[in-house]
């Protein structure tokens, strides 16, 4: 199977092309256009021959005809050895380099998937040591794992390397030979004006997303080109407005959709979904990028884009496109009955269940959420924002909200089943400080992963539930302000299941029907959960029976 490239998609093959053959088109076309234009010459001075009679008029006449083709002729010559000149010197600057890496990248993949592989295993074993095995295996098997993902790392940080500087040498060449072609349609050398070229470099150096509103703004005559020729930039700028970037990334999406039959998987998978939350639960795709990392990002915002009140929902482990849906039914079903708008943000890519323990995933995925987040407070208008974080989600939340003082203008960071925040002291004193948002946070009784992500986390070990100011809430039960009966949360999933893959149960952390649900969308409509804490209906789960046995038999063991 052929390789992608990890940032930009490009196919890792062979760019054909001969640098020297190319040289000698350019040498013939200019020789082509130096005849031409001695013929042009020529002709311009029939053109002006003295006398009258027929024979000199038609000679006259004959010249003039001749002249408009040879212009057309030259004009055609000279651009051709341009393009080809500019596309030749591309191809061996370019194109050449890039070939010879190609060998190079395949045994480093080949060496990474390896190396994380063997690191899979070893976090597999690291884990359940860490739960039934001796004291001194255990040890030993997470020094194991640790030596594993960073030799994993070593060999994903080389590979990332190659494919940067690979996909450099590839975007010059494609960039080259899009202009080339370009060029070569429409006998002009840029497809933007100088106006515009000049406004999509200042946007794309902008330091911040309020700096890309405030271009944005201040040039309404030049955005509709940029819209129109470069979708993938404008539908996932952060600080473009959402309802532009809605339009843009619906028309490449459009575009997908319209040949769905010939895509791969998963990304057919995930086009259906994305279309089907877009078409039938009208969401709005403010952010997608099916090339741009190793899964595919989107983020569906539903409700309108005014909204004073807006809620970013950040799945966990094991998240991806093709299951937006859940997510989507949860923001639809948080903002029914009032003006407020949600988002289901899937934009980085998230940990499988070897890669839990680790920090990379929300390390790499931090920098995505926190510019998002910073693009939405960028918006005219003031509006209260909340941040919902499922899992590590929670963990990679915690880290992007963490990163200022002002906690990026969220004000409200709820955490469900969160399987740990960052160990960083600046991160939890700015969660914990004066300017932060104010923070939440529930863990199942019944739920058995969040404890042990938290227990066996390198790097995210921090409870939310224990910092300074916290509002802890329930999610064992309950009931509302009528007196209807809410569901306890039967395991760690955020919707329909429990704590593994063959357990169906409702209740889920973001099921509508379960308490959780129902303080989560209290806390967003009134700033306070909507439940009484180990009050009416509430349940006894897994954990609060597993400390009961240890305290009636004083020792460890389950008690039921």
């Amino acid at each position: 199977m052929s390789l992608s490239s990890p940032n930009r998609g490009y196919v890792l093959e062979k760019i054909d092309g001969n640098a020297g053959s190319m040289a000698s088109w350019v040498r013939t076309f200019d020789e082509v256009a130096e005849e031409l234009g001695h013929l042009r010459d020529r002709a311009q001075r029939v053109t002006e021959l003295p006398g009258i009679g027929k024979a000199i008029t038609t000679t006259r006449g004959d010249a003039q005809t001749l002249l408009g083709p040879t212009r057309s002729g030259i004009t055609d010559a000279e651009l051709l050895s341009r393009v080809l000149a500019g596309y030749a010197d591309a191809y061996s600057t370019s194109a050449v380099p890039a070939n010879r890496m190609i060998e190079e990248i395949e045994n480093a993949h080949a060496a990474w998937k390896r190396a994380a592989g063997e690191a899979e295993q070893a976090g597999l074993k690291a884990l359940w040591s860490s739960r039934s095995g001796p004291e001194d295996e255990a040890a030993t098997a997470n020094q194991d794992a640790r030596d594993a993902m960073a030799a994993a790392d070593t060999a994903k940080s080389s590979l990332d390397a190659l494919w940067a500087t690979w996909e450099g040498l590839y975007t010059a060449w494609d960039e080259a030979y899009d202009k080339a072609l370009s060029s070569l349609v429409s006998g002009a050398s840029v497809l933007l004006t100088n106006d515009e070229k000049a406004l999509l470099d200042a946007l794309l150096a902008a330091k911040d997303p309020a700096a890309v509103r405030k271009l944005w703004d201040e040039n309404p005559a030049l955005r509709d080109a940029l819209a129109q020729q470069y979708p993938d930039i404008v539908g996932n700028l952060d600080g473009i407005p959402f309802d532009v970037r809605a339009a843009a990334n619906l028309r490449r999406l459009t575009a997908l959709h319209d040949r769905l039959s010939s895509l791969e998987e998963p990304l057919k998978n995930e086009v259906t979904a994305l279309w089907n939350e877009v078409m039938l639960n009208k969401g709005q795709l403010v952010s997608f990028d099916p090339n741009g990392s190793e899964q595919t990002t989107a983020a569906l915002w539903y409700g309108p884009f005014d909204a004073k009140n807006v809620s970013t929902l950040v799945p966990g482990m094991m998240s991806e496109v093709g299951g937006i849906g859940e997510f989507g039914t949860s923001a639809r079903d948080l903002i029914s009955g009032t003006g407020d708008a949600a988002i289901a943000w899937f934009g980085y890519d998230s940990p499988n269940f070897a890669e839990e323990p680790a920090m990379s995933r929300a390390q790499d995925g931090a920098p995505a959420l926190r510019s998002f987040l910073l693009g939405l407070d960028a918006q005219p208008g003031t509006r209260t924002i909340n941040v919902i974080a499922h899992s590590y989600g929670s963990t990679t939340a915690a880290l992007a909200i963490g990163s200022s003082p002002d906690g990026l203008g969220v004000d409200r960071f709820i955490t469900v089943g969160s399987a740990g925040l960052p160990d960083d002291d600046k991160v939890l004193a700015n969660l914990q400080g004066e300017g932060g948002p104010r923070v939440y946070a529930t863990t199942s009784e019944n739920d058995f992963w969040a404890p042990i992500g938290k227990l066996t986390g390198w790097g995210h070990h921090t409870d939310p539930s224990s910092l300074d100011g916290v509002t802890n809430f329930d999610s064992d039960g309950g009931v509302d302000s009528s007196g209807k009966p809410l569901l306890s949360t039967p395991g760690h999933s955020a919707h329909g299941g429990a704590n593994f893959p063959w357990e169906h149960e409702s209740g889920g952390y973001l099921e509508k029907g379960s308490e959780s649900f129902y303080n989560v969308k209290s806390i967003v409509t009134t700033g306070e959960p909507g439940t009484e804490s180990g009050g009416e209906g509430s349940a006894e789960g897994f954990w609060d029976r597993f400390a009961r046995g240890l305290s009636s038999s004083g020792a460890y063991g389950y008690g039921y």
